[in-house]
């Protein structure tokens, strides 16, 4: 969505009233804002949900989310990745946990700067973004933390039985599809391997090119699991971007190549096409299942997970 300076009107999430009576600096005094002036734009929003702002107060930047949900188990997780040294790491960082108020459901942290993977893609450095992303996983991969819940194949799948199933009652020609993709989902599951610290919806727009080092923010719904499942997201969202927009595929192409070059030896490849083609699935419900979507729009994306659910045999 654009950047917007108005703040929805929206009852599940507290803090946006509370910022709305009192001001960023009212509402969270421990950031110690006092009176200067809080410039707030909008970056994304799902109603309900939660909503995502940065805030600019001089040349200080913050990350300021308001969620429906108690935010304290990401709170927890960003203390314990920068106890792990991730929010000062020359090469690696996620944002520093500045505030976070149960009451208003209110999380802050710091502003990481630079060019999204996805940014990059957009602009005809897929290559680049690829090798960013794998940079970043063989660091994940020594991250010991240990919170969160279990994010495995067995999860995935259960979920990919209601995507299907919305599939299918939006439009024949992808409940066709769905039934025999389905089945090859079921027959080509992976035994996961060891579980590690996973960010759970590891899309492209997630990691920035800080210049001199690789940052990873919104963590909301990381756990535990295989490294193959946020590696199988990251394929499948950087896909769609080739697809969404047809003079990007190459560059988004070249960004997968990328990033499986750069993380040889780390993934199971077989595992890795299962869950890029689960998440070809889930992008594909999300993209017909709101109205006046065309249910067309959902066949590549089925098509592209078929051939990788092939692939995971």
């Amino acid at each position: 969505m654009k950047p917007t300076a108005e703040l929805p009107e929206d009852a599940a999430l507290p803090a946006l009233e509370a910022i709305r009576s009192v001001g960023l600096a009212g509402a969270i005094p421990d950031l110690g804002l006092q009176d200067r002036p809080v410039e707030l734009l909008l970056r994304r929003y799902h109603r309900g949900v939660r909503a995502a702002f940065e805030a600019r107060v001089g040349d200080r930047r913050l990350a300021v989310k308001a969620y429906a949900a108690d935010p304290s188990r990401e709170a927890q997780l960003y203390e314990a990745l920068a106890a792990a040294g991730l929010a000062n790491d020359a090469g690696f960082r996620v944002p520093p946990l500045l505030a976070c108020d149960r009451d208003l459901r209110l999380l802050v942290t710091g502003w990481l700067e630079g060019p999204t993977a996805e940014q990059l893609v957009e602009s005809g450095q897929g290559k680049a973004a690829g090798e960013l992303v794998a940079r970043w996983f063989r660091r994940a991969a020594s991250i010991t933390v240990k919170l969160g819940q279990p994010l495995d194949a067995t999860g995935m799948l259960r979920h990919a039985r209601k995507w299907f199933a919305t599939l299918a009652a939006t439009d024949s020609a992808l409940g066709t599809a769905g039934t025999a993709l389905l089945e090859t989902l079921e027959r080509t599951k992976p035994k996961d391997g060891a579980p590690r610290l996973l960010h759970g919806s590891f899309y492209p727009r997630h990691v920035i090119d800080l210049g001199d080092g690789v940052g990873v923010f919104d963590w909301e719904r990381f756990g535990q699991g295989p490294a193959e499942l946020d590696a199988g997201e990251f394929l499948a969202t950087t896909w769609r971007i080739g697809v969404s927009h047809e003079p990007l595929a190459g560059d988004a192409a070249r960004a997968a190549e990328a990033f499986l070059a750069g993380t040889a030896g780390l993934l199971d490849e077989r595992a890795t096409a299962w869950y890029r083609a689960a998440s070809l699935v889930r992008l594909a419900n999300k993209r017909t299942r709101r109205p006046g979507d065309d249910p067309v729009l959902g066949q590549p994306l089925l098509a592209e997970a078929a051939r990788h659910a092939e692939a995971a045999g």
